[in-house]
């Protein structure tokens, strides 16, 4: 059945610029955000006293992103047929329910703490992939095509403020009062996050129950026209690549620093506030450079830029050189991700974006346990240096790439930044 050209089922409450909807989803992010990295501190620190090897940390963090890839098109389609906000609203007291389970567990340890540490990772990322999916949904429906940049610069803005902010505050909490309040501060920052997402309003699903057929056939049709679109399959490839080398860099972050930059373990957090100013910086400047160039060429430039800064930091010892570099590198990132967030709610019809955005995620964050499981082996191997080194190659090859592609070619938006409406049937 075809859904006319201009029909907004899904889209009632978009409003010019950044409205109060947009508002209150953006504060709940920051708030549940800063409770992610305190959470992303706490929980090595945990890690670390149940076990000493490097698989461990990998393996905890593998399990947050696999549900990303193991759920990522049945979830499409839920998005699609499903009230957002009470999808994101479950989603958010889920992860609020698996951070306090973990906070109850660093107050009562047992020998099989580290396994039902394993199985709430897990839970968790299962809960996130449902929300963060849903997240870019749901932007489109309340932000007008004109302002998607700027939105999605907004939220990962926040997020990198957090990743300053957060392990700071894990860090002190740590030293001061112990692990588990820590995990208590993620699990009310979801509660809060659920607020925000309810104040944002009713948000009706996309597909309506006559216009839905099998269910493995809308997940097909999401997953046919992301690779059908040129510049969707583009950047998605392109973005696995890069999340190869981020799940290998963030999952052996320390390793990193100790046998490769030669830094001190209290330089740790220094090194993470400057990886966050970075991203920062390259989140505010994402929209403007997106305007100026397209967001194609931007995407690209910060891939480049993500890929040559980390080449050159893996040939430096720690200093102020090397703070500039890890700058450089999560600039590069923020510079990939507005534009590629941003490029995947534009070129996908309305009816569609929960499953084109859950299989562009899935397909994209494939990479990252596969990235953090190889590099912890190799890393406990005593191979890390190496594969260290092969890293910025796949990431400045990926660039190159897209250069070749429409990605490069056609750096505007559609219909100067309106969205595409049609249907998939």
């Amino acid at each position: 059945m075809d859904v006319p050209l201009g029909t907004r089922r899904g889209r009632h409450r978009i409003v010019r610029g950044l409205g109060g909807p947009f508002r209150a989803l953006w504060w709940g992010q920051a708030v549940s955000q800063i409770g992610d990295y305190v959470a992303y501190t706490t929980l090595p620190l945990f890690v670390l006293q149940l076990g000493d090897s490097t698989f461990d940390f990998a393996l905890t963090y593998a399990l947050e992103s696999l549900p990303v890839v193991l759920f990522g098109l049945v979830g499409g389609v839920l998005l699609d047929r499903l009230p957002l906000r009470s999808v994101m609203i479950l989603a958010d007291i889920g992860r609020a329910a698996t951070f306090f389970g973990l906070g109850y567990l660093a107050l009562n340890p047992s020998p099989t703490t580290l396994a039902t540490v394993f199985v709430l990772a897990f839970l968790s990322g299962t809960f996130s992939a449902a929300f963060q999916n849903g997240l870019y949904a749901l932007i489109p429906s309340i932000v007008d095509g004109d302002h998607l940049a700027v939105a999605n610069s907004r939220i990962a803005m926040s997020q990198q403020v957090a990743l300053v902010v957060g392990p700071a505050i894990a860090g002190a909490m740590a030293a001061t009062i112990g692990l588990a309040p820590g995990f208590a501060v993620n699990g009310l920052s979801f509660l809060v996050s659920a607020l925000s997402v309810w104040m944002v309003g009713s948000i009706p699903p996309r597909v309506a129950r006559d216009q839905r057929s099998r269910f493995l056939e809308e997940a097909a049709h999401g997953l046919r026209f992301l690779w059908s679109e040129p510049r969707l399959r583009a950047s998605t490839l392109a973005a696995a690549a890069a999340n190869a080398a981020v799940g290998f860099i963030e999952s052996t972050l320390a390793v990193l620093a100790t046998d490769v930059l030669a830094a001190e373990e209290s330089s740790f957090g220094l090194m993470l506030a400057v990886l966050g100013l970075g991203g920062i910086v390259g989140a505010a400047l994402a929209p403007r450079v997106g305007r100026l160039i397209g967001l194609g060429r931007s995407m690209t430039v910060g891939l480049l830029l993500f890929g040559l800064s980390f080449w050159a930091l893996i040939h430096q010892t720690f200093g102020l050189s090397a703070l500039f570099l890890l700058f450089a590198m999560f600039l590069g990132i923020s510079l990939v991700n507005v534009p590629l967030v941003t490029i995947r709610q534009s070129y996908t019809p309305t009816a569609m974006l929960g499953r084109v955005i859950t299989a562009a995620r899935t397909i994209g964050w494939s990479t990252l346990p596969l990235g953090s499981l190889v590099g912890a082996a190799l890393a406990d191997a005593n191979s890390y240096p190496s594969v260290a080194q092969f890293t910025p190659v796949v990431l400045i090859a990926a660039a190159l790439w897209l250069i070749l592609t429409p990605i490069w070619s056609d750096t505007g938006t559609p219909c100067h930044g309106r969205r595409f409406a049609t249907s998939d049937r």
